[in-house]
């Protein structure tokens, strides 16, 4: 059983869109997994069985408690029903109790729209007992998405991620076929993220949504529902660390 489930499209999504998140959660002590939809095959760069190894290290880095890699076609993740009865399974399985993935915006690659529709509509689902899986029906209690790289819209909150930046950094680019390392030439790149700029992107994102609550780094999400707040003045008070 775990607290937390992400789900990708690719391996590195759910490093690259609430990896800071992720160390914050298992420094808390919570059970964390990651479900990759696919195996990143149809990337410009890297191959799958590159991209496992780069997953693995990641993984290990994190803390991960579990990691699944579902073999759903790269480029062409579409919300059948066969799809969904996979992650129905999945969840079921594994029983988090909340659940993130791509949120409901508009997205630049079609995979991520389709993975983040895919898994809000199972988050229910997986909760009828009439749909037959192997394991029994079960619910969890939220699903939370994320944006892409780029902030369109205001997020519903923003998860501190300040003491855990550089190390989300660094699980980053355990993916050297995606990526690139500090100091190397990016000048043949033929992906924006396999770009130098593409780190100047994920700083600015991260300091944006870190200023919106007064942190130095943060990472935005959106929920359906308002999250709970305990403790408002705690919530609410912003001191620039």
């Amino acid at each position: 059983m775990l607290d937390i489930l992400a789900f990708g499209a690719h391996p590195d999504d759910c490093e690259m869109f609430m990896g800071g998140t992720i160390l914050k959660m298992k420094a808390l002590g919570y059970r964390v997994g990651i479900c990759d939809l696919t195996r990143g095959e149809a990337g410009t760069y890297g191959s799958s069985l590159s991209r496992k190894k780069e997953l693995d290290k990641a993984g290990q880095l994190m803390g991960l408690d579990t990691r699944l890699t579902l073999d759903l076609p790269d480029g062409n993740v579409r919300n059948t029903e066969d799809n969904r009865l996979q992650i129905i399974e999945v969840i079921r399985r594994l029983r988090p109790e909340l659940v993130f993935s791509f949120a409901d915006l508009t997205m630049r690659h079609p995979d991520h729209y389709h993975c983040g529709e895919i898994v809000r509509e199972s988050v229910y689902l997986a909760g009828l007992e009439k749909i037959s899986t192997h394991s029994p029906a079960f619910r969890p209690s939220s699903f939370v998405g994320f944006p892409e790289l780029v902030m369109t819209q205001r997020p519903d909150f923003v998860i501190d991620i300040s003491d855990f930046w550089e190390k989300r950094q660094e699980v980053i680019r355990c993916f050297h076929t995606q990526v690139t390392q500090p100091g190397e030439d990016d000048s043949n790149a033929k992906t924006f993220i396999r770009s130098n700029r593409f780190w100047e992107y994920q700083e600015a994102r991260g300091g944006m949504a870190g200023a919106l609550i007064g942190t130095r780094y943060g990472e935005p999400f959106f929920s359906n529902a308002p999250p709970q707040v305990t403790d408002p003045f705690t919530a609410f008070k912003k001191e620039l660390k």
